[in-house]
């Protein structure tokens, strides 16, 4: 019997991937687990609530937030629920229902009774009177460590019972140990949707990603330059400084290589700055260095080297040099009073709080007015935006209103303030964060009936009026709903919809997970969030599709402020191009790493801030313009957003997500086995020819014995030739001995395990310089140890544990690979890799770097790797991407 009979029914349409998951439900929950991944607004908590109803038992669910907890509850009241007793759904463990829905931290807190709600409280045994067989794990990617063990100690003590593991976000980048435990509490990912799959399908909407940067304003520019200004005087001042310049010379073995050249060959780079500030303060120094160091000349010595070179003085290798009495801490304190050291980290180039100020610019304010004013031109009254922010700011309660105060930080108030100001007084803006709710004055009816439709006491709200200094009405209301915070949610989310706020300003925490609003069309991210989780999360706010209107496209807009950076001489002693290091920039870079779209310039998704026209560096001043101005056209243009989504799912109808490693060409020279089968083949045919030679001097001599030697050899000849040639062939262009590589590592860890499913190594090449290997027919998870694998073996000489080694026999053959971290904890895991690694690249040495003898050979990769970086070779170093691609790529 079904407890959920004439009780819970789906009253809508299920989505294709929906249908294909419940149709396979018997199947993956043999187990008694199914684990399902898919991203934000992918109608996830719907399928979960069909999966508790078909198990039939009472349900625990369980969420990271109290807006989710509530999402799940009136999620069942929309779409399943037939009838309520008062006694099917409950958000409190002490009096469960059919179904209860708590918050992790809930959990924890019944666990571990460190609540004093739940001091005296058991809650197993009230789980287990009130017969749940069901749990479901919403987002569990969020646990806490403390969460983590009471969740595992919770069911482990329930025993009997079912798992229902729903998630956006797996921790794929987490280590095998805490892949393994996650996949113990959830089970194996049995299904994995992709958020081009669901477009496909119509489930999410075209969406699309833009960049709007901005400068710093006039005061942040003076703040950078005062910094700068500083960190010139400060190298011109050491540069001069007699007692330093002793300090540094007395660094052990830089005078005498035989004490520590080992030693200071640890870190090349840390070495190559001590030796640039003895060049340009023209102290003469062993040029043996540049000898060992694989290089010509030293690079100049500039802000970066000085900062690399006092961090090693005065923190990491402070030992290793003679001070004169009170000089390390005269240095110190004068370094920190100038605001150059935060946290044991000399920062000359970048200090923390001039990133922190850049990242929160008041130069994002007009960003936002321009971004606000672009899309009300392109969608009129059709406009629903929502910006997300980090702080309330509420020091600007009292600017609103007030045009005396001015509004200079990024924040829900602010922002709200600002765009009354300078926005079109028929712009209907609103706020809605944990302390404030503002709406039109034109809303108070709208909400009232809101309260109505959802049961709130109208009694428990409270309207007042918002007026400016002379007490006229702003036309807006300050809203007060005592009560649960949820019922202001859900009061101004209806408020919304119904067109009543076409621009709503909150807060990440509050709204940038778990609120759902269908009606949204365009995002402004203004928070500094980079993590791919959360940014994820906040991005699934605006890709909802919504009922009655089919055509529907999102925009989502981030926001960049970068720092101008003009060439003259601080700005050439900071060792700079033509920008400061934008930590803006790294942020969405790191975002855009997660993120699949389609890209501007063909009918192709994947991932990587390449696919919005950005190069990986920061764009130059000159260029900002042009960008912000032609992201502006491609935001307005959303039929071709539209149009290039179709192409690009109806190119893939059944799509596979490939994780590419790219490789350049010089990084896949040939190997020991190519030149071993060159020298036997040539071998081979020196035997042949001569062994012809003989016979045809003796051939007048008519033995059989020779006739039959010769045609023994030639024969051996062609068996040898067939074998060599084979060899040779498959490793004769970097194409094919990239996929040499794949296919060994691919069996390395199919060996251990690593990899279960039926996979298949492929390869490519970008027009012959850049080539790319990919898994394909894995999991998610496979497939990213795949690449990583990968690009570690093919990557620079660093520090790592282990590595193949052979002497160098020819200019272009490769001696060194890296053993990737995944094979490099014990021996025996090291010693298969290498022997399985032998068939694609002959017989390496594995070489353990621990010992005297390995870090010889690690210090000499290392001097290599070095020597490139010296040489600006970047484009050496392999690159991950991600690309969609159909089931017959």
């Amino acid at each position: 019997m079904n407890l959920y009979d004439n009780i819970l029914s789906f009253q809508g349409t299920w989505r294709p991937y929906q249908s294909r998951i419940l149709e396979s439900a018997d199947t993956y929950l043999k187990d008694g687990k199914i684990h399902i991944v898919a991203p934000p607004g992918s109608g996830k908590t719907t399928l979960g609530i069909e999966l508790i109803r078909r198990l039939g038992r009472p349900c625990l669910i369980l969420s990271p937030t109290l807006v989710i907890r509530q999402q799940w509850l009136q999620r069942i009241r929309e779409a399943f629920l037939e009838r309520d007793d008062g006694n099917i759904l409950s958000d409190d463990i002490r009096q469960p229902a059919l179904i209860t829905s708590l918050t992790y931290q809930s959990l924890y807190s019944g666990m571990s009774q460190a609540d004093e709600d739940f001091r005296g409280f058991d809650l197993l045994r009230t789980v287990r009177e009130a017969g749940i067989g069901t749990i479901c794990l919403d987002e569990c990617h969020h646990l806490r460590s403390e969460w983590w063990k009471a969740l595992e100690s919770f069911l482990q003590q329930l025993g009997d019972i079912q798992v229902v593991s729903l998630t956006a976000t797996p921790p794929y980048d987490s280590t095998p140990a805490a892949w393994k435990r996650y996949i113990s509490l959830c089970g194996e990912i049995d299904e994995e949707i992709i958020v081009p799959e669901l477009v496909r399908d119509h489930s999410l909407c075209p969406h699309q990603d833009y960049v709007y940067f901005s400068r710093p304003t006039r005061e942040e520019k003076e703040t950078i330059s005062r910094f700068r200004r500083e960190t010139g005087q400060i190298f011109r001042e050491l540069l001069e400084n007699e007692s330093l310049k002793k300090a540094v010379v007395s660094r052990r073995g830089i005078m005498n290589l035989e004490d520590s050249a080992d030693e200071l060959l640890e870190d090349p780079s840390y070495l190559v700055s001590i030796l640039s500030f003895l060049d340009s303060a023209g102290i003469h120094y062993p040029h043996k260095w540049l000898k060992i160091l694989n290089i010509h000349s030293l690079p100049g010595f500039d802000i970066p080297k000085l900062e690399q070179l006092l961090q090693g003085m005065l923190f990491d290798d402070t030992d290793s040099y003679e001070w004169e009495p009170g000089l390390r801490n005269d240095l110190y304190r004068d370094l920190k009073r100038r605001n150059c050291i935060e946290r044991k980290k000399v920062t000359l180039l970048v200090n923390p709080s001039i990133e922190k100020m850049l990242v929160n610019s008041a130069g994002k304010l007009e960003s936002v007015r321009q971004i606000v004013l672009t899309e009300y031109g392109t969608l009129g009254e059709d406009l629903k935006l929502l910006i997300l922010t980090d702080y309330i700011r509420r020091e600007y309660v009292t600017a609103i209103g007030d045009l005396s105060q001015p509004v200079s930080k990024l924040g829900v108030l602010s922002l709200f303030e600002l765009l009354r100001r300078e926005l079109p007084p028929k712009l209907r803006l609103g706020v809605l964060c944990g302390e404030f709710l503002i709406l039109p004055a034109e809303a108070e009816g709208a909400l009232e009936k809101a309260a109505q439709t959802l049961l709130i006491d109208s009694g428990r709200i409270v309207f007042r009026e918002m007026n400016d200094r002379s007490g006229l009405p702003l036309g807006y209301l300050n809203v007060t709903i005592r009560g649960r915070r949820q019922d202001a949610v859900r009061l101004a989310t209806q408020v919304f919809e119904a067109g009543y706020v076409q621009v709503m300003v909150g807060t990440k925490s509050l709204l940038g997970e778990g609120w759902d609003s269908p009606c949204i069309n365009t995002l402004i991210l203004a928070s500094f969030v980079g993590s791919f989780i959360l940014s994820n999360q906040m991005r699934g706010r605006a890709i909802r599709t919504m009922t009655g209107n089919p055509k529907k496209t999102s925009n989502i807009w981030h926001l960049v402020c970068i720092d101008p950076e003009k060439k003259d001489k601080t700005g050439q002693l900071l060792g700079l191009k033509d920008t400061l290091v934008s930590e803006d920039f790294a942020m969405l870079s790191r975002r855009m790493d997660g993120v699949l779209g389609v890209s501007y310039t063909g009918d192709i998704i994947e991932n990587g801030i390449e696919r919005l026209g950005l190069a990986g560096d920061v764009p130059a001043p000159k260029q900002v313009e042009k960008i912000n101005r032609d992201m502006a056209e491609r935001a307005a243009d959303r039929e071709s957003l539209r149009q290039k989504w179709e192409q690009a799912t109806v190119i893939n109808r059944k799509m596979e997500v490939a994780d590419e490693c790219g490789v350049p060409k010089e990084n896949l020279k040939p190997g020991v086995s190519f030149f071993n089968l060159i020298g036997f083949q040539l071998m081979n045919i020196f035997v042949e020819i001569f062994t012809i030679s003989i016979y045809t001097k003796t051939a007048h001599t008519y033995s059989v014995f020779s006739l039959l030697a010769v045609t023994a050899v030639s024969v051996l000849f062609l068996f040898l030739t067939v074998r060599f040639g084979a060899g040779i062939v498959k490793l004769m262009t970097p194409l094919k001995r990239l996929k040499a590589i794949g296919e060994g590592i691919r069996d390395a860890l199919f060996q251990t395990q690593q990899i279960e499913s039926d996979t298949k190594v492929v390869v490519e090449e970008e027009q012959g310089l850049m080539f790319y290997v990919c898994l394909t027919g894995g999991t998610v998870r496979e497939k990213d140890l795949f690449a990583a694998c990968v690009s570690e073996f093919l990557g620079e000489v660093d520090n790592q544990r282990y590595l193949l080694y052979a002497k160098k026999r020819w200019k272009s053959m490769q001696n060194y690979f890296c053993v990737p971290e995944l094979f490099a904890k014990n021996r025996d895991e090291a010693d298969l890799f290498a022997w399985i690694m032998q068939k694609s690249i002959g017989p390496y040495r594995l070489v353990y770097t621990r010992n005297e003898k390995g870090r010889k050979i690690l210090l000499k990769g290392r001097k290599h790797a070095y020597a490139n970086q010296v040489r600006q070779a970047e484009d050496r170093m392999c690159r991950r991407k991600k690309r969609v691609k159909g089931a017959l790529e």
